[in-house]
C-alpha cells in the first residue's frame, strides 16, 4: 500500500534539508528576476483592475496588489504535463510550464484583501517508467497566511481529484511541505514566502518534483 507522508496530514510543520533548502534558495532568485519582475508586477495590477476586482484602498495613487510568482523544477527523469488544475481565488497573471522540463515559472495575483488560493497537477514517469502524479497546491491572503500542501504517486490517484478535500487540507498546511510516496519513490518539497511592500505584497511558490 502507498505510504504519502506529508506536513499537512499530520498537522505538524517540517523543516528542509540544507540540500533542499540550497535548491529552494537558487528558485527564489528566478522567481524574483522573472514572475516576479516589475513588469509581471504591473501587469497583474492591470489585469486585476480589468477584471474589476481593485481595493476601494488605495496608497500613493496605487491599488495594493498580491503577486504571487512561481517556480517548479523537475528532478525526475523525464517532461511533467500538466494533467489538471484548478484555481479557487485569484487570477492567473502567467500560465503554468507545460510541459514542465527542468525549470518552468508561472505567476498569478489578487487585489490585496482578495487572497490566491491554486493547485496544479502534474504528470510524467518516475525513475522506473511507471506512470505517477505529483501535486502542489497553496493560499495566499492577508488574513490568513500562506500554506502549501503536496501529494505525490500512481498516476491513476490524480485522474479524479476531490478538489475539496484539497481544499480541506490546505486549511491545515503551513509554509513548508514535503511529501513523498514509497511505492513510486517519488517526492515534492516545496514552500511559499513573500515580502510586503507599502503597495504590494510579492510572495513566491516554489516546488520540486522528483522520481
Amino acid at each position: 500500500m502507498a505510504s504519502t507522508t506529508t506536513q499537512s496530514e499530520e498537522e505538524v510543520s517540517v523543516e528542509l534539508s540544507s540540500q533542499e533548502n540550497a535548491v529552494i534558495d537558487e528558485m527564489i532568485k528566478d522567481a524574483k528576476n522573472s514572475c516576479l519582475s516589475e513588469e509581471i508586477v504591473n501587469k497583474c495590477r492591470a489585469m486585476i483592475v480589468e477584471n474589476g476586482e481593485q481595493n476601494t484602498t488605495v496608497v500613493g495613487g496605487i491599488s495594493p496588489v498580491i503577486a504571487l510568482g512561481g517556480t517548479l523544477k523537475n528532478q525526475t527523469r523525464g517532461t511533467l504535463t500538466v494533467l489538471d488544475s484548478k484555481l479557487w481565488a485569484g487570477i492567473i497573471v502567467k500560465k503554468y510550464p507545460d510541459p514542465l522540463d527542468r525549470i518552468g515559472l508561472f505567476a498569478q495575483g489578487c487585489a490585496w484583501f482578495k487572497g490566491i488560493k491554486a493547485a496544479v497537477v502534474y504528470t510524467g514517469e518516475n525513475s522506473a517508467g511507471v506512470e505517477c502524479g505529483w501535486l502542489l497546491a497553496w493560499a495566499d491572503s492577508k488574513t490568513k497566511g500562506r500554506r502549501i500542501y503536496a501529494k505525490c504517486g500512481r498516476k491513476s490517484e490524480f485522474e479524479c481529484i476531490d478538489w475539496e478535500h484539497i481544499k480541506e487540507k490546505l486549511k491545515k498546511a503551513f509554509p513548508v511541505v514535503r511529501a513523498h510516496d514509497s511505492s513510486t519513490g517519488t517526492s515534492v518539497y516545496g514552500t511559499i514566502i513573500g515580502v510586503e511592500s507599502a503597495v504590494s505584497t510579492e510572495d513566491a511558490v516554489l516546488g520540486v518534483f522528483t522520481g
